[in-house]
């Protein structure tokens, strides 16, 4: 049994330096935005913001990363019913996710992001907002460094929440049906270590 323990120690060490050198960590970052009209209201929206962010690569499917979105958020409601209404909203969110790349196809990759969103309070919210999320990614590499990544927020399935009491399943986190102010689409990049 004395000799069977080393062993075991030794094959778990080079197992984790095995796993260790095909990991790599990335750092990227994303602007993105959205724009929405709703003709029985009369309202209009946009969202703009920029997210910094950083991961780790597991192997050539996995990757799990944090990012932060810094952004504005602007509602303006005029109808005939109510005065005119414009709600400006700073955006702060935090962002961890797990990002999955099932289908690729030479440089391009189809991928699934799973993650959780937090947004405190801010100026011109009252409360705060929470989502949990899968959203689709497309990405192109460009070299063993640089990955450039679109974000299909659109397509994205939440389910969202606020600290007033508001809990709401949404099959588009920038259609009407969602709560959390966010993106219909983004564009960024990631260089890889």
């Amino acid at each position: 049994m004395k000799s069977f323990t080393p062993r075991i120690l030794v094959i778990a060490f080079l197992m984790t330096i095995s796993f260790a050198a095909s990991a790599q960590i990335y750092v990227g970052g994303s602007i993105g935005g959205s724009y929405a009209k709703a003709e029985s209201t009369n309202a209009k929206s946009w969202t703009i913001d920029i997210s910094p962010e950083v991961g780790y690569i597991f192997n050539e499917n996995w990757a799990a990363g944090a990012r932060i979105t810094y952004g504005k958020s602007v509602q303006e409601i005029n109808s005939q019913y109510l005065d005119k209404k414009t709600t400006n909203v700073s955006l702060f969110s935090i962002n961890p996710y797990a990002v999955y790349a099932p289908l690729k196809f030479k440089n391009f990759a189809v991928c699934a992001e799973m993650g959780a969103s937090f947004t405190p309070k801010s100026s011109g919210s009252n409360y705060s907002l929470y989502s949990l999320y899968v959203t689709p990614l497309l990405t192109y590499t460009v070299n063993d460094h640089i990955i450039l990544k679109t974000g299909l927020d659109f397509a994205k399935l939440a389910v969202a929440g606020d600290t007033n009491g508001t809990f709401k399943f949404g099959v588009s986190a920038g259609g009407e049906n969602a709560l959390n102010l966010a993106d219909d689409f983004s564009i960024g990049f990631v260089y890889k270590f």
